[in-house]
């Protein structure tokens, strides 16, 4: 007898449970207006569309899938919510604090998230296309494989995020910071970087192609392998950047300061290297064909085996550079100071040269170095007025 009351008892819990969880979307839907307190509530299945809840309480809440497109969020509280494949496509989260919160492959399109905090929010997958993220703090987040396309991001703060994968094309950037942050591998051409920060940023394998760096602090940044072509990147700071194998065809970088940098293997193929500093900077390999060298100090540089073919070099200084097997064929010289530089088995055939050059080229290493019979003459007659 008392066991079949304690089953009777269980069922009409049960049932009872059930009806209660059948009530709760409508019950709630009640509850939705501006300074609501839902924290740690479920959502799921109420429609949030367009509507207000603007300073509400959403800490903890679950939104996973829920439909907020044009829903008004401002200051609202969304702390570690649940937000996972939900829909905000042109909310308005101006202020909104979503720390933690779970964005992943949601739809963020147009969404307005000005000074919104959200530090270690997960975006993974997320579309935020159009968005505008105006001095929103997205510090140590992750937007791992993100669409970010056309977004604004105007001193906006992605120190430490994890952006690889990223699509950024075209987003403006100016003066966001984006220090220790992870950009590698991804989409960012056509980008507004003017006065950005990036610190150590990571950017290796980043396709940068067209973009505005003007200005930009980029120390210490790694962009081995990037693709620069045609990117604006004067009087930039790239002091102990790697570059190794990037690619800067037809690149700006004047007065930019590279020292120290490491360019081994990059392509600066007519790229505008005016007035660029480029002192400790090592040049191992790399292309510099058809470019202008203009008032630059190399001294002690390492450039061997780099190409200079059609380069045109004036007012530079060389002093003792590493030139060893490097290819200066048909290369102009107007005042190139030459002296100590190693030319061991560089090609010099063809190259137009001033008399300046030609009397510090006499106290250069030269053996093994290709050049024309009347370079050869014009030398050996300098060393024999010398003598």
């Amino acid at each position: 007898m008392r066991s079949q009351l304690l089953i009777r008892f269980v069922i009409c819990t049960l049932v009872l449970a059930g009806g209660i969880a059948a009530a709760a979307p409508s019950d709630l839907a009640g509850k939705i207006e501006d300074r609501a307190d839902l924290g740690n509530t479920s959502l799921v299945g109420i429609d949030l569309a367009g509507k207000h809840l603007n300073q509400s309480n959403l800490t903890n809440a679950n939104l996973a899938g829920c439909d907020l497109n044009g829903t008004y969020l401002q200051s609202a509280w969304l702390i570690d919510a649940n937000l996972v494949g939900a829909s905000l496509a042109g909310a308005d989260l101006t202020g909104a604090v979503l720390r933690g919160a779970d964005l992943r492959e949601s739809d963020l399109e147009e969404a307005i998230l000005v000074r919104a905090q959200m530090s270690d929010a997960d975006l993974r997958d997320a579309s935020l296309k159009k968005v505008d993220l105006t001095d929103a703090d997205l510090s140590d987040s992750n937007l791992s494989d993100a669409d970010l396309t056309d977004a604004r991001l105007f001193r906006t703060d992605l120190s430490s995020a994890n952006l690889k994968g990223i699509y950024l094309i075209s987003a403006n950037l100016i003066g966001a910071h984006l220090n220790w942050a992870d950009l590698s591998g991804g989409y960012l051409s056509r980008g507004q970087f003017s006065r950005a920060e990036l610190y150590n940023t990571n950017l290796s394998g980043a396709d940068l192609s067209d973009s505005d760096f003007t200005r930009a602090y980029l120390m210490g940044a790694n962009l081995a392998g990037a693709n620069l072509k045609w990117a604006s990147l004067a009087y930039a700071d790239l002091t102990e950047a790697k570059l190794q194998g990037a690619s800067l065809n037809s690149a700006k970088l004047s007065y930019a300061d590279l020292t120290r940098a490491n360019l081994t293997g990059a392509d600066l193929t007519d790229a505008d290297l005016g007035s660029v500093r480029l002192q400790g900077a090592v040049l191992r390999q790399v292309k510099l064909g058809h470019v202008d060298l203009r008032e630059i100090d190399l001294r002690g540089v390492d450039l061997s085996g780099s190409s200079l073919k059609n380069a045109n070099l004036a007012l530079v200084f060389l002093t003792n550079a590493d030139m060893r097997g490097v290819d200066l064929k048909d290369a102009s010289f107007d005042r190139v100071e030459m002296t100590g530089v190693d030319l061991t088995n560089a090609d010099l055939l063809g190259i137009k040269y001033d008399q300046f050059t030609l009397y510090s080229l006499s106290n250069a290493k030269t053996k093994g170095a290709r050049m024309s019979e009347n370079l050869k003459a014009d030398l050996a007659e300098l060393s024999g007025g010398m003598k």
